[in-house]
């Protein structure tokens, strides 16, 4: 039985995976089960992008806020540092000056664990890119790469979601397996796989896709409504 839903915000609560753009259905959604379930987000902006996000979409205070892919998490009124400090935005800095075209975020001074850069690259051929100069820092295996489709990412190599989620359900006495989470980039394969509920929006990646336990026929913002209306009743 479903008692928590865990929501990534970038091409899942958005109109779609091109924009930032909210989608006004899916918050309409939301809303409408707050109060008969715990909600919360898990996501790969920063924390406080994710705690404003929380407080317009009308999350009560104390709900379960995952930021930084899993290396922090807000939950009724405490901050928990999960992940292990990299200074990675002074590794993200020497990329910038070897790989043309990275740049900070608009978020990157906010961020501490997980840190973001915006790139022309098509993202798997940017990852492969940046993993070699990784090896050349000396950092092969402790750092993470990976691209949300929005942003390229760089984490401490054991963080993801999963290790966020797997907290949050110990903390609200909660089996992972009455979690529902709703994803659409390869960063919440981990995510999908340690709940009970999986879920895909139909324009997720294709591995995401195969992982998912549910499968959505509708896009992003609007493949949540899908699955608040006509899943989450019968589940």
């Amino acid at each position: 039985m479903v008692k928590v839903i865990l929501l990534d915000i970038d091409g899942t609560l958005t109109r779609d995976r091109d924009t930032e753009a909210l989608e006004p259905e899916a918050i309409t959604a939301v809303q409408g089960i707050v109060g008969r379930y715990v909600v919360g987000l898990a996501t790969g902006n920063a924390l406080v992008v994710t705690q404003a996000l929380a407080r317009y979409i009308g999350l009560p205070r104390g709900s379960p806020l995952i930021a930084e892919n899993g290396c922090l998490v807000d939950y009724n009124g405490e901050i928990n540092e999960l992940c292990e400090d990299l200074n990675l935005r002074d590794v993200a800095l020497r990329l910038m000056k070897v790989i043309p075209g990275l740049r900070p975020t608009y978020q990157f001074n906010y961020r501490r664990f997980d840190v973001t850069l915006w790139a022309p690259d098509e993202p798997y051929d940017l990852v492969n890119t940046v993993k070699m100069e990784l090896r050349k820092m000396n950092l092969e295996g402790k750092v993470r790469v990976s691209h949300s489709g929005y942003a390229l990412h760089l984490q401490p190599i054991n963080s993801s979601k999963a290790v966020g989620i797997k907290y949050v359900c110990n903390a609200m006495g909660v089996d992972c397996s009455d979690v529902a989470y709703i994803g659409d980039s390869d960063t919440d394969i981990e995510a999908v796989e340690v709940v009970g509920y999986g879920v895909a929006v139909s324009n997720a990646t294709d591995e995401l896709k195969k992982r998912a336990r549910i499968v959505l026929e509708k896009p992003s913002g609007k493949g949540v409504v899908e699955f608040i209306r006509y899943y989450l009743p019968r589940l």
